[in-house]
This record gives C-alpha cells, structure tokens and sequence, in this order.
C-alpha cells in the first residue's frame, strides 16, 4: 500500500514534461530569440543554423556618405491650382515624371527631381514645350548613413611556407615589432606575417613607410580584409561545460501581491479577504506548472552537434476550486462538494540527440539557405491520472468522503523509450534582415512494453465521535480503521502503454538595426497536446544589444503560449573563450503582478 501511494504522490508533485524549456537566449528575450546562439544552442532551437560556419557573416560599420542628382524648375506662380493643371498636362503630353509643388515665400514652384547627371537633367528641359518658361537645372546633393563591410588595412612583411623560416623571423624582429600589433595568417600554402591593423589605408601607408618598417622588409605591402563577426557568434567547435539549468515555476491564481495580502491575514475578522481569495480563484480550480531543464554535456563541431545528457522535468497539479472552499468556508449540511476535477499528468525523460546543418546550393537564390535535421532518442517514465471522481458530503454529524482514483504510470524495470526528429530551414533575405523556420521534437513519443494500472476506491464516514476516537488510536489501529475506508485496491498491468509529446512550430525574424542593436520576433505553435491541454500560438518581440564586443544585454516580451504574457532580461560575457549566459523572466504579469517565473544560466566555451 504504502509504495503505491508514493508513486502517485511521485505522480502529483513531480510530474515532468519538456517541450517548453528553452535555451538562454530564449528565456531573456521572452521566446523571440528561437534561433538562440550559434553552436550549441542551435541543437535546441534551430538544426539549420549548424550550417552557419566562422567568416560567413561581415561585420558592418556605419559611414557617412552622399548622393548628387539633379533638378528642373519648371514654372513659378501665385496660384497653385495652375501649377496643378501644368502638371496633369505634362504627364498627359508623354513627359511622365514624379512633379512636386514647392512654396518659395509668395511663389509655388513646379520642380521634377532625380536625374543622375547634368546631361540627363538638360535633355529633358530642352524637349518641354516652349510654354514651359523656367526649365532651370539646379543640383541636390543628399547626405545619408550606410552600412559598408568593415574593411582592417595591414602591413604584410613575409610570406613563406617554411614554418621554421617564420619562427627564425619572428624571434629576429620581435623587439623591433613589439609596439605594433602583429598576426599570422596561413593562407595559400603560405605563411604571412602582418604587422598593423587599422581601419583607413591612409594609417597604413604610414605604418609601411615608417622607418622600421622598411629596415625590415622595404619591399612590404599593404593588404586589406573584411571583418568577419566575432567568433562567439558562429563557433568551429562549442561545448556547454559543467552544467546549463533552466527552471520555471507558475500557477493561474496568485500573483506576488496576493499572496503577501493573503498571508497572515486574519480573515475571521476580515472576511472580505477571504471572499477576494476565493473568487480570485478559477472555477477550473488552480493549476500550478513546475518546470526544470538541465544538461550537462551539448556539443557542436563545425556543422554537427551531439547532445548526450539533456534532462527535462515538467509537474502539472490542477486543485478543485471546491477543496478551496471547504478549507475556508466548510462545507453546507447536505450540499455535496464535488471535486472530480481534479488532474495531475507528467513525465521525466533523457533525450540522446545528433543534429546536423548544412549550406544548401541554390543558385536561385541571391542569398545563402540554411538547412538542418536532428534525431533524437528518448528514454524515461510517465504517469496520469487516468480517471477520478471523488465527492464529500457532509451531514449535521458525519461526514462522507467518495474517492475513484485510477493512476497510469510506467513500471520502474520498463523504462519507456521513443524517437523524434527536428527540421529546421534558415535564410537571409539581405545584409539586414533573416528569417528561419523550425519544427521541433516532431513525431515524438514515449513508449513502454509493460505499464502499471493502479485504481483505488476508498468511502469513507465518520461520525463526530469516530473523530474524538481516532485522535487517541495507536498506530495499528490507525491502519485497521484505513483499511476498512478501501472498497478496492487493485493493481494491473498494461501492455503497450504510450503517449505522444508536444512538438512546436517556430517562425522566427531578425532585423540588424546595426552591429550593436538587433531586433527579434517569433511566432511559436504548440501541437499534439492531447496529455497536457490547448496552449495558444505565442508571439515573441525582444531586442539584442551590444554596448561592447564581449557583452551583450537582451530583453523581451511575449503574449499567448503558456504563460499568456511573459517579461523576459538577461545578459551574456565572453571572456577569451569562455561565455556566461544568465536570463530570467517573469510570466503572468510585471513585478509584484507576476505569477511565475523563469531563471536560466549556462557556461559555454567557444573556439
């Protein structure tokens, strides 16, 4: 008896679900940040961005620049109604163009704008019709701010594929370079030295005609490359060491505020509180959802990625609204209290999971697409409850309590195993703006050869005198007066026992505002939700910022999904190889309004 009721207590305080626990990024951003981080992060998020190698993404910088193009003024008048026929009639007459009316203290001006050059501008005047009196050209110069490649200027003072030629180099000229900032590139077979790095060639020119420079080498040149994005941002290889843990914790009826109301409270003297906190409950009842995530080994080489030990826990419990009240209210003489819905369903599994990402060869396309696939295996237990009916009757002196509780779980020595896939596909539509579609955990189930049915009737009716009683039985005669309360207590086993998890649909955007600012938006769907309920479609809008090279801060919000709204921030460090990822997030609410929460750290190394 005893260890049954354990494993259905395991089942109503522990039950264990993942489909909703998200990498880092995600959880800082609210859920816009679906692609997460490269590497890693994308064995979670997105298998298509695996594909994404180091050097493929220019780092941008903004420059000041300008445009001239020519005008022609066209006629001047007082009255702008004729300006408005002149125009109509132009275009009526074969000299279609962009006309616009300007006003010059008492004069409206008709002008046409945009050609590229003087000539082009003179060759339209010089076709108008003669009623056309002005037809003056004038310039117009546009200043504007572009994104432009990063482009580093570089002095290349040896070239060679002797490797022992470059060390003999290097250690003849090191005091000499000491003050310069020098790299080896291995390149066309050949080992180059570079001493420099700027970002105008005129600084360059200098470094190459300065004195040591030319003692060195003076037949040295300059050479030029883009900036590729940091290395953080699109790894060779990554790994998540010692542990990643994400954990959330919500429920639909109190929020921060409540409970420090409710709490202490003396509600018999103030009934008002205790009335506010029971119509601030449901009719459903509560629902409470306990969510952990936890990984201990994620790796990512190039465009494959190995996740071994990624650990998902989910606990779902839905309380009556009616146990509410008889705990504040009691319960009326002979008005039964029907408490059938109460529900409580989860499971804990280990997914096992290879990814996969690669570059498609598209030639109809202008920009470059991503596409990627995961396979994972599944291996844990789960349990329900399948059927419950319980009612509690109360008369001027006994109470009654019906209880029909049927709990499916796995047997311990079957462990329950399935399979899932991910598909992913990534695109840039230009230098500012991609998109990505994933479809994540398809197909995914758990499956067990042998489960276990326990059901358990119990009727209990007690008098006030059988309560009085009881309060002075011994142990033993505490577990013969539980016994009498069983109408039945049996246990089977079922063979082929299974359920099917959620899968998600995710539409994901990225706009780069410019490299310190990106702006985030996703759309999520939930599918296949049978064992744990409906959940909406979740929209997802966050911003990524980098106020310096090794430390970005994220933000968001999102509406729908499980949550219904959630407030995400967090922020990551890279140091040298190393990165720090902290989020967290608050759902349901803002501050005190909130009805649950999300926390979330991960240590990565990227090289």
């Amino acid at each position: 008896m005893s260890i049954r009721y354990n494993i259905f207590f395991f089942s109503l305080f522990t039950f264990i679900h993942s489909q909703y626990i998200q990498v880092t990024p995600e959880i800082a951003t609210a859920g816009a940040f679906l692609g997460g981080r490269l590497g890693t992060h994308a064995i979670h998020s997105n298998p298509a961005l695996l594909g994404i190698q180091t050097g493929e993404f220019l780092e941008r910088s903004l420059v000041d620049t300008f445009t001239v193009s020519y005008g022609v003024k066209l006629v001047q008048s007082t009255d702008k109604k004729e300006l408005q026929e002149i125009k109509t009639r132009l275009n009526q007459d074969g000299f279609e163009r962009d006309y616009k009316i300007e006003k010059t203290d008492s004069l409206f001006i008709l002008i046409t704008s945009g050609f590229k050059d003087s000539f082009s501008a003179f060759n339209f005047s010089s076709n108008l019709p003669a009623s056309i009196p002005l037809k003056t050209i004038y310039s117009d110069t546009t200043w504007r701010i572009t994104e432009k490649p990063k482009i580093t200027y570089s002095i290349q003072v040896l070239a060679t594929p002797n490797q022992d030629t470059l060390k003999s180099f290097k250690k003849r000229f090191k005091k000499k370079l000491k003050e310069f900032p020098t790299k080896v590139v291995f390149k066309d077979s050949l080992y180059k030295y570079y001493v420099g790095s700027f970002d105008s060639e005129e600084k360059a020119v200098m470094l190459k005609n300065n004195p040591t420079i030319q003692s060195i080498d003076d037949k040295s040149f300059i050479v030029s490359s883009h900036n590729k994005i940091p290395e953080g941002f699109a790894p060779k290889f990554s790994f998540t060491f010692p542990i990643k843990f994400t954990l959330n914790l919500q429920n639909n009826s109190f929020n921060t505020s409540r409970l420090n109301e409710y709490i202490g409270a003396d509600m018999i003297q103030d009934p008002s509180i205790k009335n506010n906190l029971i119509n601030s409950i449901p009719s459903s009842g509560i629902s409470s959802i306990l969510r952990i995530n936890t990984g201990i080994f994620d790796m990512a080489f190039k465009n494959y990625g190995l996740s071994l030990l990624n650990v998902n826990i989910f606990s779902s419990v839905n309380i009556p609204k009616e146990l509410t009240q008889i705990l504040f209210e009691g319960i009326s003489f002979r008005e039964p209290k029907d408490i059938s819905s109460f529900d409580s369903r989860g499971f804990v599994y280990n997914e096992t999971k290879f990814s996969f990402g690669r570059k498609l060869d598209l030639k109809q396309f202008n920009s470059p697409i991503y596409a990627g696939f995961g396979f994972k295996y599944l291996n844990g237990i789960f349990s329900y409850v399948d059927k419950y009916n319980g009612v509690i009757t109360t008369n001027e002196d006994s109470i009654s309590i019906f209880s029909d509780l049927e709990v499916v779980y796995t047997d311990p020595n079957q462990i329950a195993s399935g399979f899932g896939i991910d598909l992913g596909l990534y695109g840039s539509i230009n230098d500012k703006v991609s998109a990505q579609l994933s479809i994540m955990n398809f197909g995914s189930f758990l499956k067990s050869k042998q489960g276990t049915n326990w059901r358990s009737i119990n009727k209990i009716n007690l008098s006030s005198s059988d309560f009085k009683d009881i309060l002075d039985y011994n142990d033993a005669q505490k577990d013969s007066i539980n016994d009498t309360f069983s109408i039945l207590d049996t246990t089977t086993y079922v063979e082929n026992v299974s359920i099917k998890l959620p899968f998600s649909l995710n539409i994901a955007a990225n706009y780069n505002y410019s490299n310190n600012l990106h702006i985030k938006s996703a759309v999520q769907y939930i599918a296949q939700t049978d064992f744990i309920g409906d959940i909406a479609p979740q929209i997802s809008f966050g911003i990524v910022a980098f106020p310096y090279k090794s430390f970005s801060l994220l933000g968001g919000v999102s509406f729908g999904g499980i949550n219904k709204i959630n407030f995400g921030s967090g922020f990551d460090i890279k140091i040298g190889s190393f990165c720090l990822h902290l989020a967290g997030s608050q759902s349901g609410g803002l501050l005190n309004s909130a009805k649950g929460f999300n926390v979330s750290s991960e240590f990565r190394f990227l090289f």
